[in-house]
């Protein structure tokens, strides 16, 4: 439906301008349509705004150079160029506001029907009536005079348009008003089902932000736990393995006293006679056969090498658990796991020597870049699982090897394997088939997560019923990214 018809009074006898006015009129024409349809889009809205943009763009600059090149009276041309400023700010204006208009199209709509008013048939007519006067020798200030005093021949043409775009808008406002009918009453029943909604998930969501935060907690203090039980178990073997060499070094060196107060005795005997006779006496060789002199002096030399092996035990201990913690390592480097299953055993030894033998059987690995004390920790996991699965005394079989771009580590016991049913369940968290207070479920999860999630490697298990279980995961040799 077309709320402007151009004709002959909107013609300014300027071919440039008169084009250009054509097309904003077919724009205010395309806007009536789309309030027609009572819906506009944002691609509408996008189309009419980048239409309005070249309008502006090129009809402005077009009318303003006209005015220079022929020096039209500054009190026409200023005021002219101003309106041209003004209609891009509010042009701008309505682009970003457009989302909070309830009917943007409508408010377009009307401010450029009030612009195509006023801007072609009276701004534009008079700035063309000056030109033509100009160019016919007339002094700019006289032609902008006369057409001051002129009068206005386009009020008709102007009430035309105006009296379509409100019958237009009369038609809109009459099917807007049956279309809401009943409307206020709809609205709000439904507010009020939409608060009682939202009131019980409201509730709903505050309840499962407590039962989240109980789960939370609970799940932390699992962890703390489980670690606190790895502590525990690794602190007794370690207190057990340090006992015995500390045990027999302490009885070495109570009989090295002994020895050294046997020396000191036959010393002072040999002084006292030294000092009497300056001849040994048969006093002196008494004493002599009485501390057996060179039995002493071997024994102490073997006396004190066992008490340095036993030292050595002692520093080997202790440095195979600093291997297998690596506390001062929690970063990505290259590792050698071989050495590091072998640390992992001494620390955790106490668990395995009485129930399996434990038989290594490694390949040739190269580093491997990944967060060692990790990796410890899932070795340390396997290991101890594998002899607890063990009911008397069976073996233990660690493997490893090189697969291309990844080292693959198997941990086989000769247990009692596991049905289908729980080997499909073994990394889920919080499973698992030891006696309550024995264990929490979340080695074999947390060793997945190790393995899988942070090292970006594989973990498989293959388990049959008396037949023993094997562990086995990959890891890539260039680390997770690889």
């Amino acid at each position: 439906m077309e709320a402007f018809v151009w004709d002959q009074r909107f013609v300014t006898g300027l071919e440039k301008v008169d084009a250009q006015h054509r097309r904003l009129v077919d724009i205010v024409n395309l806007v009536g349509d789309i309030l027609t349809a009572q819906h506009a889009s944002e691609d509408d809205l996008q189309t009419i705004f980048r239409q309005l943009a070249d309008y502006a763009r090129f009809h402005f600059a077009d009318e303003e150079k006209l005015m220079d090149a022929a020096g039209v009276d500054p009190r026409h041309s200023t005021r002219h160029k101003e309106h041209h400023a003004q209609f891009i700010a509010q042009v701008v204006q309505m682009w970003r506001a457009r989302a909070t208009m309830s009917n943007p199209a409508e408010v377009l709509h009307g401010f450029l029907a009030s612009w195509l008013s006023f801007h072609i048939l009276d701004e534009d007519q008079a700035m063309a009536r000056q030109l033509a006067a100009i160019r016919a020798g007339t002094p700019a200030d006289q032609a902008f005079a006369a057409e001051r005093a002129a009068t206005d021949n386009n009020v008709s043409a102007l009430l035309s348009a105006l009296h379509k775009l409100y019958h237009l808008m009369t038609l809109q406002n009459q099917e807007l008003a049956d279309a809401n009918v009943g409307l206020e009453e709809k609205v709000a029943a439904r507010t009020r089902e939409l608060t009682a909604a939202n009131e019980r998930l409201a509730a709903e969501q505050k309840e499962l932000a407590t039962l989240l935060k109980k789960m939370e907690e609970a799940q932390n203090q699992i962890l703390q736990s489980e670690k606190m039980a790895a502590i525990g178990q690794l602190a007794a073997g370690v207190a057990h393995e340090i006992n015995n060499p500390i045990g027999f070094v302490n009885s070495n060196l109570g009989t090295l006293k002994n020895y050294v107060e046997r020396l000191f005795g036959l010393v002072d005997s040999y002084d006292q006679c030294v000092v009497k006779n300056a001849v040994q006496s048969p006093q002196l060789a008494a004493a002599k056969r009485e501390a057996d002199l060179d039995f002493l002096r071997e024994d102490v030399v073997a006396l004190l090498g066992e008490s340095r092996d036993g030292l050595d035990r002692v520093k080997k201990i202790v440095q195979d658990l600093k291997d297998f913690s690596h506390v001062d390592e929690a970063e990505l480097q290259d590792a050698d796991l071989n050495a590091g299953l072998d640390s992992t055993l001494n620390v955790v030894w106490n668990e395995l020597k009485y129930k399996a033998e434990v038989v290594k059987e490694y390949g040739r690995l190269p580093p491997v870049r990944c967060i060692a004390g990790q990796i410890n920790q899932v070795f340390m996991n396997l290991l101890i699982n594998a002899a607890q699965a063990i009911d008397q005394h069976g073996t233990i079989i660690i493997r490893t090897a090189t697969e291309g771009e990844r080292v693959r580590i198997e941990v086989s016991d000769s247990g009692r394997g596991m049905p289908p049913e729980i080997r499909k369940r073994v990394f889920e968290p919080f499973f698992t088939t030891k006696p309550v207070g024995k264990g929490t479920g979340l080695g074999l999860s947390l060793s997945y997560d190790i393995v899988v999630k942070t090292h970006g490697g594989r973990f498989e298990v293959d388990s049959e019923p008396g037949k023993g279980s094997t562990f086995r995961i990959w890891l890539p040799v260039g680390g997770p990214q690889s």
